[in-house]
């Protein structure tokens, strides 16, 4: 019996290691513009911004690759950022939900 639960422990253990390291090896696809972008995908794209309109919650950044971001952060205008995240469907639109945005500068 003690024999068993060892080797459950262990595959368990192992499983959870196998799952993390899938996880981890994940990559966003690259965007270049808005057309190849897929609903519920997972995608990094990069770009000018052309326009930002802030809420007291997040802001919504149009890159100059008329790819839209929501994020919670604040970049000036004609800054160059990356951003990874998920696209979502928001009245009838695909824009990119970003879980990390970096400056190009």
């Amino acid at each position: 019996m003690e024999r068993l639960f060892i080797i459950f422990l262990i595959l368990s253990v192992l499983g959870i290691l196998i799952l993390n390291l899938i996880v981890f090896l994940i990559l966003p696809t690259n965007i270049e513009k808005y057309s190849e972008l897929k609903e519920n995908s997972y995608v990094s794209v990069s770009g000018k911004i052309v326009s930002i309109r802030t809420y007291s919650e997040f802001s919504i950044i149009q890159l100059d690759n008329h790819v839209t971001l929501t994020c919670n952060c604040k970049f000036p205008v004609n800054s160059s950022i990356s951003a990874v995240g998920t696209v979502e469907k928001y009245n009838n639109l695909l824009q990119v939900n970003s879980e990390k945005i970096e400056t190009n500068n």
